[in-house]
C-alpha cells in the first residue's frame, strides 16, 4: 500500500514539475468548448470555433494566466553555473602483454618433493 502511495506522488511530482496540470486543465476546457458550441451549431464550426483562440472560455483565460505567470517566475531565477573538475590526465588504456606457455623446466612447476604422509589418514 505505502509503495503505490509513494509511486503515485513521485508520478504526480513529475506531472506538475513538468507542467502537464496545464494541459489537463486546457484539455477539460476545449471538450466544455467544443460540448457547448457543438449543440448550437454543426461539429465542424463548433470545432473550428473551439480552436481558433477567438473564443476562449475562462477555463482557457486561467491556463493562459497560470503558464505566464510561471514562465515570468522561472525567468526571474538567477542561472547558477555549474563549474566541473578539470581532469589531470587522459585515461590511457593498453593492451595486456601476449601470453607465452613456459618454456623451460625452470619456469614450470617443479615436481613434488616430499612423499605422502604414511600411513593415510583415515577417513571419519
Amino acid at each position: 500500500m505505502f509503495k503505490r502511495a509513494a509511486k503515485f506522488a513521485i508520478i504526480l511530482a513529475v506531472a506538475l514539475s513538468v507542467g502537464l496540470h496545464w494541459v489537463l486543465l486546457q484539455s477539460v476546457a476545449w471538450t466544455g468548448m467544443f460540448v457547448t458550441f457543438a449543440q448550437q451549431t454543426t461539429l465542424s464550426a463548433a470545432f473550428t470555433k473551439t480552436f481558433n483562440g477567438k473564443n476562449p472560455c475562462r477555463i482557457c483565460k486561467l491556463v493562459r494566466e497560470g503558464q505566464q505567470s510561471e514562465k515570468a517566475r522561472d525567468s526571474i531565477l538567477p542561472l547558477v553555473k555549474i563549474e566541473s573538475l578539470q581532469c589531470a590526465t587522459a585515461l590511457v588504456l593498453t593492451p595486456p602483454a601476449p601470453f607465452s606457455p613456459p618454456t623451460s623446466p625452470d619456469q614450470a612447476a617443479s615436481p613434488r618433493a616430499e612423499s605422502p604422509p604414511s600411513p593415510p589418514p583415515r577417513a571419519a
